[in-house]
C-alpha cells in the first residue's frame, strides 16, 4: 500500500510539475489542459468547477514485456481532495529546499477513492488499465471548501515485473492536480476536470516514467 504550489505561480510541464521555495520536486507532475502559468487568486468560490463525479483512468501504457504471461503489474492507490487552506498549510511545514511530501504530510486531506489491484495477463491495453467510473466528488466537498485553488492528490505506490528485461520497477509518490482544467474548445475558459489520469510506461532500459497526461481518442479504442 502507499506509505507514506504554488506560493503565486505554478509552471507545468508534461512530466512534472516545477515548483517555487518551499517545494521542488520533479517528481510531482500536474494534469492540465493549459500551459505556461496560473496567477493564485485566494479563496475564490468557484463551485462550477467541480464535477458531481469524477472518473479515474490508470494504465501501464508501455511494458516490453507485455506479451509475456510472467508479466504482471501491481497498483495501489488513493484519490484526495485538498482544500486550499490546508495545502498551504501542509506547504509551510514542509522542509525548505528540495522535497518529496506523502499524503499524510496533508492534513485535512479527503479520501474520494481508494484500492489495489494486480494485472495479469497484459498483452492489450485493456488489460493494462484500471477504471473506476463515476467517484463521488462534489458531494464529498464541503460547499465552502469548493474554491478554485484546492487540489486533487493523487497517491500511488506501484511495482512492475517486466518479464522480457528480467527486472522488478518499484515506485511510490503522488500528483497533484486542479479541480477544472481548460476548456477544449475555449483555452481561456475553465471548465469541471471530469478524469483524472495515471499513465506509467516502463522503457527499454528498465526506468520508469508516470504522468497524468490526457490520453487521445485512439487510445480508449483498445485496439
Amino acid at each position: 500500500m502507499i506509505t507514506g504550489l504554488l506560493t503565486i505561480v505554478l509552471q507545468l510541464s508534461a512530466f512534472g510539475l516545477f515548483l517555487p521555495p518551499p517545494i521542488a520536486v520533479s517528481s510531482f507532475a500536474a494534469q492540465t489542459g493549459r500551459g505556461g502559468f496560473t496567477v493564485r487568486e485566494p479563496n475564490v468560490y468557484a463551485p462550477n468547477l467541480y464535477a458531481d463525479k469524477i472518473d479515474f483512468v490508470a494504465t501501464l501504457v508501455d511494458l516490453p514485456g507485455a506479451s509475456k504471461k510472467q508479466s504482471y503489474w501491481e497498483l495501489s492507490y488513493q484519490l484526495y481532495f485538498i482544500p486550499e487552506d490546508k495545502y498551504y498549510e501542509a506547504v509551510r511545514r514542509l522542509p525548505r529546499g528540495g522535497s518529496n511530501p506523502t499524503p499524510e504530510q496533508f492534513p485535512g486531506r479527503i479520501l474520494l477513492a481508494e484500492g489495489h489491484t494486480k494485472k495479469t495477463p497484459l498483452d492489450t491495453l485493456k488489460e493494462r488499465t484500471l477504471i473506476l467510473n463515476r467517484v463521488a466528488l462534489k458531494q464529498k466537498v464541503p460547499d465552502s471548501q469548493r474554491t478554485k485553488f484546492a487540489f486533487l492528490m493523487t497517491g500511488y505506490s506501484v511495482k512492475i515485473f517486466d518479464a522480457e528485461l528480467k527486472t522488478t520497477v518499484y515506485r511510490s509518490g503522488i500528483f497533484l492536480t486542479e479541480p477544472y482544467e481548460a476548456n477544449p474548445q475555449e483555452q481561456k475558459e475553465a471548465i469541471a476536470r471530469k478524469t483524472i489520469y495515471l499513465n506509467f510506461m516502463v522503457r527499454q532500459d528498465g526506468t520508469l516514467n508516470r504522468s497524468q497526461t490526457a490520453r487521445t481518442t485512439s487510445d480508449t479504442t483498445w485496439r
